[in-house]
């Protein structure tokens, strides 16, 4: 059985999910499923659930994905907890492959790509190659088993079938075994879940969507979807859709309408899988409520809910002169609009006394470019301070240590520029390592400075870099002066061995240039200790030795630092699941670390009490109270995605993969 609820308010969707748990379907020990499309809606759909039933426990909320490849490990035989085909493998499969094929008749696409062994360049394409065979594998899976049987000729399809040769499970094979085991009766009841919920999901693909129905021949689904009018709206078009649709014949004669137009414009994806759930014929019960009061917010919401665009009649909606339901600021600079926003908070607040931070959302295109602006207004408004929590961020960016360890490892092929080098040094969790305590950094600035250090090791990696060889105002020129003004005083007037010693360093603070010796001859060594190609194994072991050589965290600080341990056994596992055995350079494992330690971040962040600064990403429909949005500036927003070349040609091919730009709509 397939249930369908849909409602214009999520929390009238999770009370009807809270009344469906309060009675488990079989055992009261099995755990009830509930896919979700994120992290915060699993967070808020819990908090929402044990306000309504007293506590929330015994319950998993999986992604789609996810749970699609756990029913496939439980339905069918022989399927690896993992496949070969995930794009983090697939990407080092590709690694092996794609040299190959630079001579091969048929891929002259990739030519330019392959030709000068630029092992950089090769980890890239494969990287995206792997993502849009992922991309295809859910949206497009008739695609791929097309080409497996022969069909098509093109290098997409001929790379397929390379990749096919060493066998391995695939979701898109996986799925029409699943249905077929589905469909013919042949999966035992005790194989599948009690039931099966799905929420909040503003999309899915097709294939996902037809597993779903014949899962639910056999289980009863429920799926809680979002809608914001309760009337049909499938042939909704936009007035751009209707032209285009018409060509050169009159449009009127389409019968096409545009309903409400502000949900005909921004609605289309939301529309076409509400026109794609109700192909599947499910029982519906509607949920719908009508908006309160008569603001301006109200009577948009309603507008929608009721597929009517005001004021066409001529008939004119007269509004309050307090009315602030929806306002617009014109901001001239970031700063100026966190300004505004934590005034026109504290005035809310003021002017609602129920309203509290955890209300209140601020939205934003680009989360990492306000940050600063954040913390500088929200964090230091005193004595009126609104708590606030910033999500969505990575670790890359949200914690100092992880940023400091990329900076490490591209200082290996740098200048050692004096400001890249000192930059370390103000990290707490270097300092412990080398016993530098904070308070003392300005006296090795100083002395820095005064030594005329600019950059370089010394002359001879001056010259390593195809520059001249002098050793003046270098790391060891600089280093070698303050020594020696501990061993030999030369009144800033008397030379040793051509040498004029440093003054400043005697007596206690001596210690601390020794300890600043440590630091920059550990330093100097790291090019040498990673030069070379060599085995992600190998590399595992040397940038985990690079950790405990340069690092020594405190209790927060050690979670970032087992974060990146992780990231580093990750990398390891998907090379050799990969089979990928040749040695790796330094520049290519720093730009898969880049993109590892760039993911999103802890999922905690979400609704932790505050007001919630978070991405404007799609299917982030969580409510709130107040809704903000900043950073909706011209370039920024909506946001524009084209991948170069020949990849763009790729994403262009997968009609059935959602735009970016619908996306965007979806989430606003």
């Amino acid at each position: 059985m397939l249930q369908l609820y849909h409602s214009n308010r999520l929390e009238s969707l999770a009370d009807g999910l809270a009344l469906l748990t309060q009675m488990p379907a079989g055992s009261p020990l099995a755990p009830e499923t509930v896919l979700v499309q994120s992290n915060g809606m699993a967070r808020w759909l819990a908090l929402r659930l044990a306000e309504r039933n007293g506590v929330c426990a015994n319950l998993r909320f999986p992604y789609p994905a996810a749970y699609t490849w756990e029913l496939f490990c439980t339905l069918l035989a022989e399927v690896p907890e993992r496949s070969v085909y995930n794009p983090d493998i697939l990407t080092w499969r590709l690694m092996s492959v794609l040299p190959q094929l630079k001579e091969e008749p048929g891929f002259e696409p990739l030519a330019h790509y392959l030709h000068g062994g630029d092992e950089l360049a090769r980890y890239e394409l494969a990287r995206r190659l792997a993502d849009v065979f992922d991309q295809y594998l859910v949206y497009r899976p008739d695609w791929i088993l097309a080409w497996e049987q022969g069909e098509e000729d093109h290098w997409q399809a001929r790379l397929w079938r390379r990749l096919t040769e060493a066998g391995g499970a695939h979701r898109a094979a996986l799925l029409e075994r699943c249905l077929t085991a589905l469909r013919s009766g042949e999966v035992a009841a005790d194989k599948l879940p009690a039931r099966l919920s799905v929420f909040g999901l503003s999309n899915l693909p097709p294939p996902l969507l037809t597993l779903l129905t014949e899962l639910g021949r056999h289980i009863p689904i429920h799926l809680f979807l979002l809608s914001p009018t309760e009337d049909y709206w499938g042939d909704l078009r936009s007035e751009r859709e209707i032209y285009r649709q018409a060509a050169d014949a009159d449009p009127e004669a389409l019968y096409l309408a545009t309903g409400n137009k502000l949900l005909a414009s921004l609605g289309r994806q939301g529309r076409d899988f509400h026109e794609l759930l109700l192909d599947q014929g499910p029982e519906e019960e509607a949920l719908y409520e009508p908006p309160a009061g008569d603001s301006l917010l109200g009577g948009l919401q309603l507008d929608i809910l009721e597929l009517r665009n005001r004021g066409e009649d001529g008939e004119r909606t007269m509004l309050a002169a307090a009315d602030n339901s929806v306002q617009v600021h014109n901001c001239h600079s970031r700063m100026r609009e966190l300004e505004v926003l934590h005034d026109q908070l504290l005035a809310l607040f003021d002017g609602y006394p129920d309203l509290t931070p955890a209300d209140v959302v601020v939205m934003t295109p680009d989360i990492e470019a306000y940050v600063p602006y954040i913390e500088a207004v929200f964090g230091t408004a005193e004595p009126h301070r609104i708590p606030y929590t910033i999500a969505d961020r990575s670790l890359r960016a949200e914690e100092p240590v992880a940023e400091a360890f990329l900076q490490l490892l591209e200082l290996v092929e740098s200048r050692f520029d004096a400001d890249q080098v000192t930059s370390l040094l103000a990290l707490p969790a270097v300092q412990r390592r080398f016993d530098i305590d904070e308070h003392e950094l300005p006296r090795l600035h100083d002395w820095i400075r005064r030594n005329g250090i600019r950059w370089g090791v010394d002359a001879a990696h001056r010259a390593e870099l195809e520059l001249p060889a002098e050793e003046a105002n270098s790391w060891r020129a600089g280093l070698r002066r303050m020594l020696l003004g501990y061993a030999l005083p030369g009144d800033e007037r008397r030379l040793f061995a051509g040498t004029l010693p440093f003054d400043e360093v005697e007596g206690g603070v001596a210690e601390l240039a020794g300890r600043l010796a440590e630091f920059l001859e550990n330093l100097f060594r790291l090019p040498a200790s990673l030069a070379g190609k060599r085995s992600a194994a190998d590399w595992q072991l040397a940038l985990n030795q690079v950790l405990e050589r340069f690092f020594l965290g405190d209790e927060g600080e050690e979670t970032a630092l087992q974060a990146i341990r992780e990231a580093l056994a990750d990398l390891r596992a998907e090379v050799e699941a990969g089979g990928c055995d040749e040695a790796l350079s330094l520049a290519v494992v720093l730009s898969h670390l880049r993109g590892a330690l760039s993911a999103a971040g802890r999922a905690g962040s979400f609704l932790g009490g505050g007001v919630t600064f978070c991405a404007m990403v799609p299917m982030r429909s969580i409510p709130f109270e107040v809704v903000c949005l900043i950073g909706v500036n011209d370039g920024e927003y909506p946001r524009q995605h084209r991948p170069a070349g020949s990849i763009w040609w790729l994403r262009s091919l997968a009609e059935g993969i959602a735009r970016r730009a619908a996306k965007t709509a979806i989430c606003s």
